[in-house]
């Protein structure tokens, strides 16, 4: 028998070939990868998440840097109500999905998650409550603060004095654009119809020589047309001169300032002023104020005629006005008035309060509403507010929700009509007023100290009758909040 032929094994592959065998599987594993990515892309398409939180971060930087909301404020509230972005994206996500219907898939950016990311870390830090935002956003005065020749030049002050003469029953207009404006009737007597100004110059330079030429430049430009003297300071900003202007008290004055504090006082005519970005403070006027605020505080006291208030302002102390009182506008901060003896009205965006006198005074902030010791007809409407009226006559209105109310009226009682929305309505009559009654409340308990007919059933209480020999109408509607009529001393 024959046998079998031989047959070699097969050698191993070489080194060349095991590499060469390794370079080709990774050249198929990438084309299978782009292969995929490809595939991927051409099924997805971006979600509008990305470019509406451009959209929205751009609208926002705009407001900010026009004024047109205030730094501080925005973000107090911006960190108590971050996460409704996130809320929304998701939605917003949601729905994307929804519509593509399988048919594609939506894709989130990687700029889109970091600009989320940092959205997130902001309002995280703007809800610490324990930092000052609004002062922060004083400090740094992002959007019309920023001054790079004042960083990087050196300081260089003067101090000037003009003179200029006034003809009779003059108007003087001052305006300064950068620095502040202070205007006294001086220690000269009356009859004097002089103006005095007395300039603290201030200029950023690198050189003295440069300065000086910046000092001389810095001169106010004064112009007379009939009995209207126009004072006019440069602008820039790198100079700044602060006026201290002295006149006669029976000069009318208008004052427009840019940056800088505005005071006046000791005045016996019409003062007018218009503060873009400073503080104001009015004593001791004779005649009728006008103001309009930009951004800054207000302070008014003593003022014999009407005060007429606008704008746009942060805390707001008006004290002692003997005429009326009348204040529109935007407040990012804090409202007193004290002693006003004309009619009080107080208009903004979210509350809108009037008195026919305040005897007393009015706080109005954040979270709460008071009045003391007023004479009606008292109107208030606002909402998301605590309101206390106390020691208030004549008729009274409030309209109110998500806020309880509180009302101690005297003698005279008048008419009252309070419509609360989510929130407690408690009033306090005399022992001796003489009213009729007519309360509901929705979702709440009633409770009244005078014999009166109050009934409280599953989801409604209601008060009804008539004290004394009846007189004006007392008008409670409370919904989601109990209703309590309490008898004073």
């Amino acid at each position: 028998m024959g046998t079998s032929p031989h047959n070699p094994s097969t050698p191993p592959p070489s080194r060349a070939q095991w590499k060469a065998q390794q370079q080709q599987w990774k050249r198929q594993a990438r084309i299978q990868r782009e292969a995929y990515r490809m595939q991927y892309r051409a099924n997805s398409r971006h979600s509008l998440v990305g470019p509406l939180l451009l959209v929205g971060i751009g609208v926002v930087a705009l407001l900010l840097t026009t004024h047109h909301i205030d730094g501080g404020h925005f973000w107090q509230w911006y960190g108590h109500w971050w996460p409704l972005i996130l809320i929304g994206a998701g939605v917003i996500l949601a729905l994307e999905s929804l519509a593509a219907s399988g048919s594609s898939r939506v894709r989130l950016g990687g700029g889109a998650v970091l600009l989320g990311i940092l959205l997130a870390f902001l309002g995280i830090a703007a809800s610490y409550n324990r930092v000052n935002w609004s002062s922060v956003g004083q400090q740094f005065d992002l959007g019309n603060g920023v001054n790079l020749s004042q960083m990087f030049g050196t300081r260089h002050e003067a101090r000037d004095q003009v003179q200029h003469a006034l003809p009779a029953n003059a108007t003087v207009i001052i305006q300064n654009p950068q620095g502040d404006v202070s205007v006294s009737p001086g220690e000269k007597p009356a009859s004097i119809d002089q103006l005095r100004l007395t300039l603290n110059k201030t200029v950023y330079s690198n050189s003295d020589s440069d300065a000086q030429r910046k000092m001389q430049g810095l001169e106010p430009l004064i112009t007379s047309h009939d009995n209207t003297v126009v004072v006019h300071m440069p602008s820039s900003e790198s100079q700044t001169a602060d006026i201290a202007a002295t006149l006669p008290a029976k000069v009318a004055i208008q004052v427009r300032a840019g940056h800088g504090d505005i005071a006046v006082n000791g005045r016996q005519a019409s003062v007018d002023v218009n503060a873009d970005h400073g503080d104001t403070t009015l004593s001791a006027i004779s005649g009728q104020v006008r103001a309009v605020m930009h951004h800054g505080d207000f302070s008014a006291n003593n003022i014999q005629g009407d005060l007429d208030l606008s704008g746009r302002m942060d805390d707001v102390s008006v004290s002692q006005v003997a005429g009326a009182a009348m204040l529109n506008g935007d407040f990012f901060g804090d409202v007193h008035l004290e002693k006003v003896h004309g009619p009080m009205h107080l208009h903004s965006s979210r509350t809108d309060c009037q008195a026919a006198q305040l005897g007393g005074s009015m706080s109005l902030d954040g979270d709460d509403l008071s009045i003391n010791a007023a004479t009606g007809p008292i109107a208030v409407t606002t909402h998301a507010k605590d309101v206390s009226l106390q020691r208030v006559t004549g008729d009274i209105k409030v309209q109110n929700s998500d806020g309880s109310v509180e009302v101690i009226a005297l003698n005279p009682v008048g008419a009252i009509n309070i419509d609360n929305r989510k929130g407690s309505v408690q009033v306090t009559l005399p022992g001796d007023a003489k009213f009729s009654v007519q309360a509901t409340a929705s979702d709440g308990e009633v409770h009244s100290d005078f014999k009166l007919s109050a009934q409280n059933g599953e989801d409604r209480g209601t008060i009804s009758g008539v004290v004394g020999a009846g007189g004006p109408l007392i008008r409670i509607v409370a919904e989601k909040g109990d209703i309590t009529l309490r008898k004073s001393e």
